[in-house]
């Protein structure tokens, strides 16, 4: 009889082998899927602070914008400093979100939106932008006004009638302010947004509080937090050192009970960089195995979060959009300012769209100053718009409609004819005429027209706008309240 043979060893041999095997292979899942844990919360991480940073420069560059179109407009006056003009720098005041405005003249006196004055000729700000004529975000200063810490943005006011600089256009926002541009919604805000100066001073923070009492406030270094760590991926000096060469990296902050990934890259907004900290754990968290039920409940948030994103897409291209048309558009008359619509035609002549004729018209309100003398800026003003109102009403949409300052105007009408053109102004000498503002039955508005044709009778638009400006004197000359248009024959 033959002996049955011992098969536990084998089967311990086996179990053993797969039990080996079971625990080198969680232990290889649970280290890549460590790794990708890690580089998922790396790559969130970066790309999300990418995004804070793109939305904080294009807010600063859309807050740029309409203050120069504002101070566009203000460079306009003869007189800087005017009840009208300090009006509507507290109406600005009253919807921007810029915390206070002030219209600075060359001198540096300072008038702010609250009705506050002051005298800012020695700040480094109101300097550079009054010498070189540029945009200038200033470092936080304490505000003259009310003593709170801001950054103030400022453009130059260059006058309509000669370009010289004549004084500066302001905007500021309290520190806190400027922290709260940064939404901070990443890994549900436990994680915290500086704004550093290269130098590694701290300008701003938003977030929460990660390290208790060592905690960092406004003007502190943000170097000082290296003596917290027990260890750091870099030296103090090869991260002294990247700040001031404006480099972007992300590293890791080991302190003894918990460990930190700091990103830091340049702003895009002066010499700034922009800091984001959150602890390992929080980063990581989001990344933890989920269940059937986590999952549905993922993907459920994410399309939410899809949609608020949609929506707060949808609300700041409508408030870019406006920002810019308030930027390109002169505010009594409706019409395009000077520089768009100058912008726009040239833009025009070179597209391939472009064939046949194009008509440029411009439009000058006969004696308009004795309207201002006689019956007030006020009237003058209503019938500026009144003329602005019913150029739209008479010509296309696509047509090009500018205010060229003062009281002239000018129509671009896109592949016309020259029978359209003298249609046209036939029908702006009528509808000047027809204006009436109430309160003043006597009053009697009319306006002289020159009409020159593309290519007919230029090749750019400078030439273009020269012979057009030649029919309009001819029209004034001719006694006014009636159009010309430009003829090579008896005008050359």
């Amino acid at each position: 009889m033959r002996k049955n043979k011992n098969l536990t060893p084998f089967y311990v041999g086996s179990f053993s082998v797969f039990l080996v095997f079971a625990v080198v292979s969680i232990v290889v899942f649970f280290h890549y899927n460590r790794l990708d844990i890690r580089q998922n919360a790396q790559d969130t991480i970066t790309t999300s602070v990418d995004r804070e940073q793109s939305h904080f420069e294009t807010v600063i560059d859309l807050q740029y914008k309409f203050l120069e179109g504002l101070a566009s407009y203000l460079g306009e006056n003869d007189e800087l400093i005017t009840d009208e003009s300090l009006l509507l720098l507290k109406d600005v005041a009253s919807s921007s979100s810029l915390d206070m405005f002030a219209l600075i003249t060359a001198s540096g006196d300072a008038y702010y939106s609250s009705g506050s004055t002051s005298n800012v000729a020695e700040r480094e700000y109101f300097q550079t932008c009054m010498k070189e004529g540029i945009n200038t975000l200033s470092s936080p200063i304490e505000s003259k006004v009310d003593g709170e810490t801001r950054v103030v943005l400022c453009v130059p006011i260059f006058s309509a009638s000669d370009g010289k600089t004549i004084g500066v256009l302001g905007g500021s926002y309290s520190i806190s302010g400027l922290g709260e541009m940064l939404s901070n919604r990443l890994y549900d805000g436990s994680g915290q947004f500086l704004i550093v100066t290269q130098e590694g001073s701290v300008i701003s923070r938003s977030g929460q509080e990660l390290f208790g009492d060592s905690e960092l406030s406004t003007g502190d270094s943000l170097f000082t937090l290296y003596k917290y760590f027990r260890s750091v991926d870099i030296t103090v000096t090869e991260w002294i050192r990247e700040f001031g060469d404006g480099n972007t990296n992300l590293i890791k902050l080991n302190a003894i009970e918990e460990s930190y990934y700091c990103y830091y890259e340049p702003l895009g907004i002066s010499d700034w960089m922009l800091c984001y900290i959150v602890s390992e754990d929080d980063a990581h968290a989001s990344y933890s195995q989920f269940t059937e039920n986590e999952t549905l409940l993922f993907q459920v948030l994410a399309a939410g979060l899809m949609v608020m994103i949609l929506v707060l897409i949808i609300v700041t291209f409508r408030k870019q959009r406006s920002l810019v048309h308030f930027a390109e558009t002169d505010a009594l008359t409706g019409v395009s300012n000077k520089k768009t619509a100058e912008e726009y035609i040239k833009l025009w002549l070179a597209d391939e769209a472009c064939f046949s004729t194009q008509v440029f018209i411009m439009i000058d309100i006969d004696l308009f100053k004795k309207i201002n003398d006689k019956y007030g800026h006020a009237i003058g003003d209503a019938v500026l718009g009144a003329v602005g109102e019913g150029l739209r009403e008479i010509f296309r949409e696509t047509d090009i409609i500018g205010r060229l300052g003062g009281d002239e105007f000018c129509v671009f009408m896109k592949n016309a004819t020259p029978e359209s053109a003298v249609e046209k102004a036939d029908a702006i000498c009528r509808m000047v005429r027809s204006i009436q503002v109430n309160g003043q039955p006597d009053l009697a508005v009319s306006c002289s027209i020159g009409v020159s044709l593309f290519p007919q009778h230029a090749k750019n638009f400078m030439d273009l706008y020269k012979k057009a400006d030649k029919a309009l004197y001819i029209s004034k000359n001719s006694g006014r309240d009636q159009y010309t248009l430009y003829d090579i024959r008896t005008m050359e």
